[in-house]
């Protein structure tokens, strides 16, 4: 849209490296180059090819079941793309980067917005400066919009103005877990353990499980590069009292508090999650123990029921729009970040195609709907429907920096599986037994 100005409010005084990997698919791959080639090409050369991974029990001893090596060529020359392990905080300062100068306003929270109509009324925002923690108390101003793209996680401040939400179906339900991340650099290979030094040199990932299915407890750890290690730890809030800590406390749906702040009760998050993985193996625990506490995210699982979601009644409001987890947040898998390039990119040619209009903002409404419910509507994410929906997914070049049409949809042959697929089930059924992927 030429000629539009925009402004993107962040209530934190910068960007910090927090935050674990984000495993970019092919759908979030071709919904990047329909935006920016360049800006995909970056963000992909800072990633790494994870090969495979490797499954132990809590004690560190290896599982019956075992993934093969995943076929990155293969995929590519099938597909257009593979699936790239990219550090969330490289991501972040990627996209940041890629913005014209003081487009983000940092220190700086919505406090108030009143949404207008498209085309009629501007939205209305009362803006407010905060400190380096995020918290308020400084200098107020009111800025006006013609569009407002919310995208404010699953916590949304926004959808709590505007909605008046407290709870499910608009935010999303507890699960009943913690999960804990961040990332960890070693000085040299040398300074590893050696099942970390091994994970890194092969490019695979370690999972540690408790029993179940799901497993109740899980620790992920993979390489991203330059001798770093991102960590994922998930567990019951229980485990946090059986640990001898004080009782974790799940946020309030009106509560105010972000990704880093929220059930923060009693000790620090570090302690926390060594606390509940204690037992494990030392590989794990050094790995914890010698994390930055700053860099350690930690927060409760939370997702929307995707049956409930109803596309425009939960995402629309006058110039107000919804974006990403905040409209549909699904596991924590890394689909939700593919997800929300692809909410970009359907937005961005409807108001391509109808400018700032409540016709363009209910068609984009009405486009991501079906996605949403293809890529989340069944509780197997390993289902056909799912991998189908994301060797699919195609998105129209939005300008001279898009790397056009071989890049943003599924390359020809891929087309005419896919249109065959539609008449029946046996290829939606063959390309779930071929998916290779974490």
């Amino acid at each position: 849209m030429p000629g539009a100005r925009v402004k993107v409010f962040e209530a934190a005084a910068g960007y910090r490296p927090q935050g674990a990997g984000v495993q970019i698919e092919i759908n979030g791959w071709r919904a990047l180059h329909a935006v920016d080639a360049q800006l995909a090409d970056r963000i992909r050369s800072q990633g790494i090819l994870i090969s495979g991974s490797i499954y132990m029990d809590e004690s560190g001893a290896r599982l019956p079941f075992q993934e093969p090596a995943v076929d990155h060529e293969g995929n590519i020359q099938a597909y257009g793309h593979t699936a790239v392990m990219v550090h969330w905080g490289d991501i972040r300062q990627s996209l940041f980067e890629a913005l014209p100068e003081g487009t983000v306003s940092f220190s700086t929270r919505v406090v108030g917005l009143t949404p207008g109509q498209p085309g009629r009324q501007p939205a209305v925002l009362q803006l407010q400066e905060t400190g380096g923690d995020g918290s308020g108390g400084g200098a107020a101003r009111t800025v006006t919009a013609g569009l407002v793209i919310a995208t404010d996680g699953y916590y949304s401040r926004t959808k709590r103005m505007v909605f008046g939400a407290s709870g499910p179906p608009l935010l999303p339900t507890f699960r009943g877990k913690l999960i804990w991340r961040a990332l960890v650099a070693y000085p040299d290979p040398a300074s590893m353990p050696a099942l970390l030094r091994q994970a890194g040199q092969a490019a695979q990932a370690l999972w540690w499980m408790a029993s179940g299915m799901p497993p109740e407890r899980t620790a992920l750890v993979y390489p991203v590069n330059d001798n770093r290690f991102v960590w994922t730890c998930a567990a019951p809030v229980g485990d946090i009292e059986a640990a001898g800590l004080p009782a974790w406390v799940p946020h309030r749906g009106d509560q105010d508090l972000g990704i880093q702040q929220t059930g923060a009760v009693g000790t620090d998050p570090q302690s926390r999650c060594l606390a509940v993985f204690r037992r494990h193996p030392p590989e794990l625990r050094d790995l914890l123990a010698r994390t930055d506490p700053r860099v350690i995210t930690e927060h409760g699982y939370y997702t929307h029921d995707m049956q409930l979601v109803q596309g425009a009644p939960d995402w629309l409001r006058g110039n107000v729009v919804i974006l990403g987890d905040a409209a549909h947040t699904g596991p924590p898998d890394g689909m939700g970040l593919n997800m929300a390039w692809e909410d970009v990119a359907t937005l961005a040619a409807c108001l391509q195609d109808h400018g700032v209009t409540q016709e363009a903002l209910t068609a984009y409404c009405d486009l991501r709907l079906p996605r949403v419910h293809a890529m989340w509507g069944e509780n197997d994410l390993v289902k056909p429907r799912r991998v189908a929906a994301k060797r699919a997914a195609a998105f129209r070049p939005l300008g001279p920096a898009s790397s056009g049409p071989e890049r943003t949809g599924p390359p020809p042959s891929q087309q005419h599986a896919q249109a065959q697929g539609q008449q029946g089930s046996a290829p939606a059924a063959a390309a779930a037994a071929a998916e290779k992927g974490h």
